[in-house]
């Protein structure tokens, strides 16, 4: 009996002592197969762009096919689904966004309660610009306000790609905080709000630096403030939200990656440093630079899961302080 034991305790000790030795070999025959990205929107926009860069210089380090799918479909849903119920293993990944993997969790608690996923990294950030029609009189967001209160401007709308997306949060907020009246139009997307804007159908606009820019640039729309930390190089003379007194409203959306919430620390892990090396790089940078994105991954996988948390928490407390009700999709 007493051999027994002690052929029991030798056996534990030894799987113990082997146990770091098997997580490592666990870690370095990831990967071995075919890797899919799933992307929640269609081809084209920054989620896309960003999911396409990663995919190549991922195939490229690891030797493995790295394939993007684009699931659009019910504000993230059918993208956030898929990966759920993916096997955990690192194989199967998302790039979401600030709209499909935090927003929606606010507008939309029942369909995203079972969505357990583990956040890898933030990858991009994408500035955006309160742009207005070129023929609209105002100079500054003050000379906006002064116009609209006094009633020299009248009827003026603005767009989104519906309600309880960020453009629309935003510029509720901002004409809420001034005691504003403004008309929402909602358009069925980025497609249809850009020539309203052009065509003065609407008036303002949240839009993307690589959207707006260029139309700035050429007279015929209007920068008036931005939603980056700082005044963007391209346009030295259009101050920040925050520098207006308005750091708290304006998006600057993010994009990063998850996996199934039970895929394996270290495979996390190895995903992550490959990811971090991907971002850092400088042929990367200047890739996103000339589309006007921002490359801004997390410092660690943690870093990144709980700067999710607090994106969710802050959107659930906006849509509820604003009042805004999303209908299911």
């Amino acid at each position: 009996m007493r051999r027994k034991l002690f052929n029991i305790t030798k056996t534990l000790l030894t799987l113990a002592a082997l146990a770091p030795a098997l997580s490592m070999a666990h870690a370095e025959d990831y990967p071995s197969k075919t890797i899919r990205i799933i992307v929640p929107v269609p081809p084209g926009g920054p989620t896309d762009t960003v999911a396409r860069i990663v995919a190549d210089r991922l195939h490229t380090a690891w030797g493995q096919p790295v394939i993007v799918e684009n699931k659009p479909g019910g504000t993230g849903a059918l993208a956030n689904q898929t990966v759920n119920n993916a096997n955990p293993d690192g194989y199967t990944i998302l790039v979401g966004n600030v709209s499909t993997n935090a927003i929606t969790f606010a507008t939309d608690p029942e369909k995203t309660k079972d969505i357990k996923l583990k956040g890898v990294s933030n990858l991009i950030q994408v500035p955006g610009i309160l742009s207005a029609n070129g023929g609209l009189p105002v100079t500054s967001i003050q000379d906006l306000i002064a116009k609209m209160k006094s009633g020299e401007l009248k009827d003026v709308k603005y767009g989104s790609g519906g309600v309880g997306t960020y453009p629309q949060i935003d510029a509720l907020r901002f004409m809420t905080k001034n005691g504003l009246e403004a008309t929402h139009i909602a358009y069925k997307g980025a497609g249809q709000i850009l020539p309203a804007l052009l065509a003065n159908e609407i008036q303002l606009e949240f839009l993307n630096e690589a959207s707006g820019l260029p139309l700035i640039k050429s007279g015929r729309l209007k920068g008036l403030a931005t939603t980056w930390t700082e005044r963007l190089p391209e346009l030295p003379d259009v101050p920040t939200m925050q520098e207006l007194g308005y750091g708290d409203i304006g998006t600057s959306a993010w994009h990063g990656m998850f996996v199934p919430e039970k895929t394996p620390a270290d495979r996390v892990n190895k995903l992550y440093t490959a990811v971090a090396a991907i971002m850092a790089d400088p042929d990367t940078q200047k890739k996103l630079a000339d589309q006007y994105i921002k490359a801004t991954p997390s410092k660690s996988p943690e870093e990144f899961s709980q700067f999710v948390d607090s994106e969710r928490a802050k959107w659930a407390k906006i849509i509820k302080d604003n009042n805004i009700e999303v209908a299911p999709q």
